[in-house]
């Protein structure tokens, strides 16, 4: 017998429907603004430029991103739709998903489905990772497919029999939520220790097949694995080792507070209460509300042990909260806690629809951060670079960070314009240093820090050409230096 404990949206009152209806209006809104904008993230012009360097795997992630950019681009063309045509298409399969989802855990589903909905749209960490054209928003669909499949596997195993195809199509989908990101791996590790700890599941090891879904498994993830032995364990190392240098000293616990604030902030303050009661002991009736436990204890354990050791990014621990999420729902009601969770996510997004799409928020007080700034003014940039690349005819043209060199070709519609900085990126790999002896480079860079001394080091001679301003609402965004590096040596 399934739980029944939603309660209807009919039953509340008036002012809190409206003010509920309202509050989820406004997140698709912004939503759909910031999808329009025009403008886009660093990051998503990155993978766009991989996508236009087809490969079997990457430096930085898995490779399903960039090919899923690569046929958008064939099928729509060099532009924001091609970009952003992924994260659209995979918000609705979701949508689709969760309500699949519900039908297994509820005997309310369509109560059950419109407050999951609603978590869904308002939760910040998952408005950020299924807007963008990164390869979160696949994680996130192909989880919550696996996560359903691992449900009916599961639900039908406590019910005597075994329909191995879930099991199947779950480790698949596994698979290729890995060939999307990594950390994705962790829902399938989530998965083993459910049954390894479920009475009813753990028969599941004395049959061939469990074994056949794992192989399925290492057989989708056998580009990542390639691309690793090739490259001696590059991506691996990057992830591990290089991204972050470690936390200060000893005994610092930043790296903690850090992630344990980015989960309140990213989750928001509202939803912690109902989390807290889904991952304790309850007498409800819940299907394979311990599945999803085992899952979210595995991800945010190793991500607290290692938040004693370096810095976690708010959403590396994003393959819990997708386990959690479709049985939140079993804890909260229609009622003002939610409310305060829908107006938390509205303000968020639309601080970063504003931040993103309008104006960096930070420029009304000082300068705006890099990563914000980036977003602002690639076509007007794009046409100055044309001009000087008229004058000047260089041979190539560089950034000297990915989020310059990416969104700068993205504008160009130029795969070939190539990163030259200091930190490590995929553009390394491409870039065929021998076959530039003594080319003529333009350099495209932002005030302040120069070309640095190891750059210029690498041509004859460097001369700065000209400076573009960016403004947005009368407020400078960022300025950016050309320069004209003549008689590349190494």
């Amino acid at each position: 017998m399934l739980v029944n404990d939603q309660q209807n949206l009919k039953a509340i009152s008036p002012i809190l429907k409206y003010s509920l209806i309202t509050g989820v209006a406004l997140l698709l809104g912004l939503r759909l603004f910031f999808w329009l904008s025009g403008n886009m993230v660093a990051d998503e012009a990155y993978y766009w430029m991989w996508s236009q360097h087809p490969a079997i795997s990457y430096y930085d992630h898995p490779p399903l991103n960039a090919w899923i950019l690569w046929l958008a681009s064939k099928l729509f063309g060099w532009n924001v739709l091609a970009l952003r045509i992924g994260p659209i298409l995979t918000f609705l399969a979701d949508i689709w998903i969760l309500w699949a989802i519900s039908k297994q855990i509820s005997d309310q589903p369509k109560q059950h489905f419109a407050l999951t909905l609603t978590l869904f749209l308002a939760t910040p960490i998952f408005l950020t990772m299924t807007m963008l054209a990164l390869p979160d928003h696949l994680m996130v669909m192909l989880l919550l497919l696996a996560l359903l499949c691992f449900i009916k596997f599961f639900k039908a195993m406590e019910m005597g029999a075994h329909v191995w195809t879930w099991l199947y199509a779950a480790c698949i989908c596994v698979g290729l939520a890995t060939l999307a990101k990594y950390n994705a791996v962790l829902l399938g590790a989530g998965a083993f220790l459910y049954a390894l700890t479920n009475k009813h599941a753990r028969s599941i090891f004395k049959h061939w097949q469990s074994y056949a879904a794992f192989a399925l498994f290492l057989l989708v993830v056998g580009p990542e694995i390639y691309w690793n032995i090739n490259t001696n364990a590059s991506s691996i190392t990057f992830i591990l080792r290089d991204r972050h240098a470690g936390l200060p000293t000893e005994n610092n616990f930043s790296g903690l507070i850090g992630y344990l604030g980015g989960m309140i902030g990213f989750l928001s303050p509202f939803l912690l209460w109902p989390l807290a009661k889904s991952l304790w002991p309850t007498s409800k009736n819940i299907p394979q509300l311990g599945l999803a436990r085992c899952i979210f204890w595995v991800s945010t354990l190793l991500f607290l042990a290692l938040s004693l050791t370096t810095d976690i990014m708010f959403h590396w621990n994003l393959v819990a909260y997708i386990a959690i999420l479709p049985f939140l729902a079993h804890f909260i009601r229609w009622g003002w806690l939610l409310f305060s969770h829908i107006a938390y996510g509205v303000l968020l997004a639309a601080i970063i629809a504003y931040n993103f799409g309008a104006l960096p928020i930070r420029t009304y007080f000082s300068t705006a951060d890099y990563f914000s700034a980036r977003s602002f003014g690639w076509k007007e940039t794009a046409e100055w670079v044309e001009e000087l690349r008229l004058v000047h005819e260089p041979d190539f043209i560089v950034g000297t960070h990915y989020t310059i060199s990416s969104p700068l070709g993205f504008a160009l519609q130029n795969p070939d314009v190539t990163d030259l900085g200091a930190a490590h990126s995929q553009f390394r790999y491409w870039f065929a240093a021998p076959k530039h002896l003594g080319d003529n480079a333009l350099i495209i860079t932002h005030s302040g820090k120069g070309l640095g001394a190891e750059l210029e080091t690498r041509f004859e001679q460097v001369e700065l050409l000209d400076t573009i301003e960016i403004y947005r609402q009368g407020y400078l965004v960022e300025k950016r230096q050309a320069y004209l590096a003549t008689g590349f040596k190494n």
